[in-house]
C-alpha cells in the first residue's frame, strides 16, 4: 500500500544533458509514484523537452497512475548553456500548494521510511535533512547503462539492473551491490547539505527562498543551510543514507561551471554578514521583492 504524502510536493528541477540524467529522472519519479500518494512538480528548462519525448513514454509504461505529477517545460532563453537551478526551484516553490515542499535532486533515492519520518519530524521543526551529516551519508550508485535516448525509450525496463529494481517493487536493496562511497578528505561518502531537503513551505518563503544569484553548480547548498541557521530555523537530521544515482558531469554539475568564481565570491560575501545585514541583503534582492510582493 502506498504511503500517504498528499500534503507534500516534491519539486524537481530538470536539465537533461546526458543519457544517464534521462535514466535517473525516470527511475526517481517512478520510485516516488510507486511508493507514495504525493505531488511532484518537474520543471524542465532546455531548448527542447527530452523528458516529454523520451522520458514520459517510458514512465507511462512503468507507472499507470500518475496522479499528482505535473511536468512543466520552459524554453531556455539563456545565451549560454547554464541551468539556473535556483530560479527554477523558486518557480516551483511558489507554484506548490501543500504545507510541505521537498527540494529534490532528480538523481536521489531514499529509504522509504526516511520520507515518512522526515514528514513526521516537520510537525515540530522547520527543515529536515533526511540523511546523516558526514561519513557514509551518501551512497553513489553506479549503474552500467549506456543508453542513447532512443535506445532508452525502446529498451529501458529490460536492462538487467533496471529490470531487477522494478520487478522487486522499486526496492533500494537491489542497489546494495552497486553502490560505493566516494573518497573524500573528510571521510568516505561524505555528505553535508545538498541532494534533498524537506521543509515547511511558508518557512522557506519567509526565509527568502533560493538565492537566484547562484547559477548552475555550487555552493548554494552551503549558503542555504547557513542562512537557515542564522535565521534560527529548527533543523533536524535523519541518521540514514541517501542513494545518489551517478551521472556524467557537465559544467552544470561540476566545478568547471563558468559561474564558479562568481558563486564562490557570493558565498564568501554572504557568510561573513551579521544576521541583520543578511536580512537587509535579502530584503533588497529584486527576485525577493517580485516573488513576495
Amino acid at each position: 500500500m502506498k504511503k500517504d504524502l498528499t500534503n507534500v510536493t516534491f519539486i524537481v528541477p530538470l536539465f537533461i544533458d546526458t543519457d544517464d540524467r534521462l535514466r535517473n529522472i525516470v527511475l526517481t519519479v517512478a520510485f516516488l509514484l510507486y511508493h507514495f500518494d504525493t505531488n511532484i512538480i518537474i520543471k524542465e528548462v532546455a531548448d527542447e523537452s527530452s523528458f516529454i519525448e523520451y522520458g514520459k513514454p517510458i514512465l507511462d509504461r512503468l507507472i499507470k497512475d500518475q496522479t499528482g505529477l505535473v511536468h512543466i517545460f520552459e524554453q531556455s532563453t539563456r545565451s549560454d548553456e547554464s541551468f539556473h537551478r535556483t530560479k527554477v526551484l523558486n518557480d516551483m516553490i511558489m507554484m506548490s500548494k501543500t504545507d510541505i515542499v521537498v527540494n529534490y535532486d532528480s538523481d536521489i533515492l531514499l529509504p522509504v521510511e526516511s520520507y515518512v519520518k522526515a514528514v513526521e519530524l516537520l510537525e515540530t521543526c522547520d527543515v529536515v535533512y533526511p540523511y546523516r551529516f558526514g561519513e557514509e551519508g551518501e551512497r553513489k550508485v553506479k549503474l552500467e547503462t549506456d543508453f542513447q535516448y532512443q535506445i532508452a525509450l525502446d529498451n529501458f525496463q529490460i536492462h538487467p539492473e533496471i529490470s531487477e529494481f522494478i520487478k522487486a517493487g522499486y526496492d533500494l536493496s537491489k542497489f546494495d551491490s552497486k553502490y560505493f562511497y566516494y573518497p573524500h578528505s573528510q571521510g568516505r561518502g561524505w555528505a553535508e547539505y545538498g541532494m534533498v531537503q524537506f521543509f515547511k513551505r511558508q518557512v522557506y518563503i519567509d526565509g527568502y527562498l533560493e538565492n537566484e544569484r547562484f547559477i548552475a553548480y555550487a555552493p548554494e547548498d552551503l549558503e542555504r543551510f547557513h542562512r537557515w541557521e542564522m535565521l534560527g530555523y529548527d533543523i533536524q537530521r535523519i541518521d540514514e543514507c541517501a542513494y545518489h544515482l551517478e551521472h556524467k558531469r557537465t559544467p552544470n554539475s561540476w566545478f568547471n561551471n563558468p559561474f564558479m568564481k562568481h558563486n564562490n565570491d557570493l558565498w564568501d560575501y554572504l557568510k561573513d554578514l551579521s544576521k541583520e545585514d543578511l536580512i537587509k541583503y535579502y530584503e533588497e534582492q529584486d527576485y525577493v521583492k517580485e516573488r513576495l510582493k
